[in-house]
């Protein structure tokens, strides 16, 4: 009898023990689930905490794009070798053809940007629209310019005074763009204040190419300028690019090489025509009275 009731006491425990194991594997405790959902909360927190940090450490371009087609290294043009690298430097943008040549390009960092700054301010000397220093309103002396003045301009609430004594030149490059001050304090003064004084030089550009512009269509879309509202006023490496629209900006970095290049020949073609019907002019004015109203040679 005693036997009996044991083995069904033993029976009956074990049965109890798989309903309670089958239980615990259909419904886990909630206190596991609650840690569960606590530690997928703060790994996701981990996680986006990581990507700012990541976001904030990647460098801000400061200034304009790369302005040239060739890479500085190898002088091969960009996009030869695939898509260019690019690489910042202080905030500033320079693209290479190919992976190998940054390294190169940054064994002496101080002579290769001094080597690219010559190149800059001898492609934009010719098209700088100001006689006069951006920081202290000073007139540069020798300067042979393009005709815009600062004069006008506020900068600090007040307007620049370009009959203060004049000065040498300082020429130096800030985010690919040449700048011209009157000594190495005002570059200094310059630096300090970038966005504001880059403003002011932006406008100066825009004054004075806006008109004898040579394009009338936009160089990213060719839609007509005014087509899609007022045109969009941007300056690349010292020229004005006028835009059909917001959507054609976002592009403008991208393309900025090509672009350049697009305004510059244009540039020179109406200079060419320009040049051509002066001298016409001239040899209508040479002519006989009766020779006058001949339409000019072909």
């Amino acid at each position: 009898m005693t036997f009996t009731t044991s083995r069904i006491l033993a029976t009956a425990i074990g049965v109890w023990l798989v309903g309670c194991n089958a239980l615990a594997q259909e419904r886990p405790p909630a206190r596991v689930g609650d840690v569960s959902k606590a530690e997928s909360r703060t790994t996701q927190d981990d996680s986006k905490e990581a990507s700012e940090k990541t976001r904030a450490k990647v460098p801000a371009r400061i200034g304009d794009a790369y302005p040239f087609a060739t890479c500085p290294v190898s002088g091969k043009k960009l996009g030869s070798m695939g898509e260019p690298v690019v690489e910042l430097y202080d905030g500033r943008e320079v693209r290479f053809c190919c992976n190998g040549c940054p390294k190169n390009f940054e064994k002496d960092l101080a002579k290769s940007l001094a080597t690219l700054d010559e190149k800059i301010i001898d492609d934009q000397r010719a098209l700088y629209p100001l006689e006069t220093s951006l920081v202290s309103g000073a007139k540069l002396s020798g300067a042979k310019l393009s005709g815009a003045k600062l004069s006008g301009i506020k900068l600090e609430g007040k307007k620049t005074d370009d009959t203060k004594l004049e000065k040498e030149p300082v020429d130096f490059v800030y985010g690919n763009r040449l700048v011209r001050v009157g000594s190495d304090e005002e570059r200094a003064t310059f630096v300090a204040h970038a966005a504001k004084y880059m403003e002011a030089l932006d406008k100066a550009v825009v004054a004075a190419q806006k008109d004898d512009y040579p394009l009338d269509s936009c160089p990213i879309s060719g839609e007509k300028l005014g087509s899609m509202g007022n045109p969009i006023d941007r300056v690349v490496a010292g020229r004005l690019v006028r835009l059909c629209c917001k959507s054609c900006v976002k592009k403008l970095d991208q393309r900025a090489p090509m672009i350049v290049k697009l305004v510059d020949a244009q540039r020179a073609r109406a200079a060419r025509s320009a040049k051509e019907r002066a001298e016409n002019d001239t040899e209508k004015k040479g002519a006989p009275p009766e020779d006058r109203e001949k339409p000019a040679r072909k």
